[in-house]
């Protein structure tokens, strides 16, 4: 059940602007998700490539490799060093969207709810390819002996997934907007949760897109401001 979405890049080696996918979610379980699995595998996946001078770069996305088999639910988070604990949780809540929820009831086993974290790329790449298992991750986490590990566990309720869940596919669709104000239209429409931990959440999409695609933040900013001035102009009424 890969989960989808469009970006729109402006490349920063030669400034051509174009649209590309990226995927959040890749299920090894999942014979949909085959040839995403191979992406994954061969490290093309979320690669956007510059139609015009073919520059390349990785998307500043989480993603969510789940392996059943080795029950395994491993979240790359690219620079989770640099996050706090309520920040990271926020960020592998909104990859989660839409993958526990629709795991039905009797197959949400334990591990589901226990995803381990890295910000490391080759890792989640060898887990992919079958050469890293969850006891491999989790004895490499110890190993180094200090909390700033790069593979760590962090716990999500079903609540707190369920509040991602809707804030995330509603960043989803502001993303998708064509404009400012099929935006904003959004954001009365779904007012009830344009809040503290909407705001968060974008702000850690924001300060990944500064470390590793810096040329999305015109874009990222911009989405932010009008946030911002929403919450503003709705408060005072």
């Amino acid at each position: 059940m890969s989960q989808v979405f469009d970006l729109q890049i402006t490349c920063p080696r030669c400034g051509t602007e174009f649209e590309t996918t990226g995927h959040t979610i890749v299920d090894a379980a999942d014979e949909a998700d085959a040839e995403v699995l191979w992406q994954l595998q061969n490290g093309s996946l979320n690669m956007a490539e510059c139609p015009n001078c073919q520059a390349t770069g990785l998307l500043p996305v989480p993603v969510i490799y789940h392996d059943p088999k080795h029950e395994l639910l491993l979240g790359f988070v690219p620079n989770s060093g640099d996050l706090d604990d309520d920040n990271l949780s926020s960020t592998i809540g909104s990859a989660l969207q839409g993958f526990i929820t629709n795991v039905p009831e009797d197959k949400q086993a334990d591990y589901l709810f226990h995803p381990i974290v890295t910000d490391d790329q080759e890792a989640l790449i060898a887990a992919a390819r079958g050469e890293l298992t969850r006891d491999d991750l989790m004895e490499a986490g110890a190993e180094d002996g200090n909390d700033d590990d790069d593979e760590a566990e962090v716990e999500l309720s079903p609540e707190e997934q369920a509040q991602m869940n809707e804030r995330v596919e509603l960043l989803q669709k502001l993303f998708q907007a064509s404009d400012s104000l099929e935006r904003i239209t959004m954001l009365r429409q779904y007012k009830g949760i344009v809040d503290d931990t909407l705001h968060q959440m974008l702000a850690v999409i924001v300060m990944q897109a500064e470390q590793s695609q810096p040329e999305l933040l015109p874009t990222l900013q911009k989405f932010m401001n009008e946030v911002e001035v929403f919450r503003a102009s709705s408060s005072t009424f």
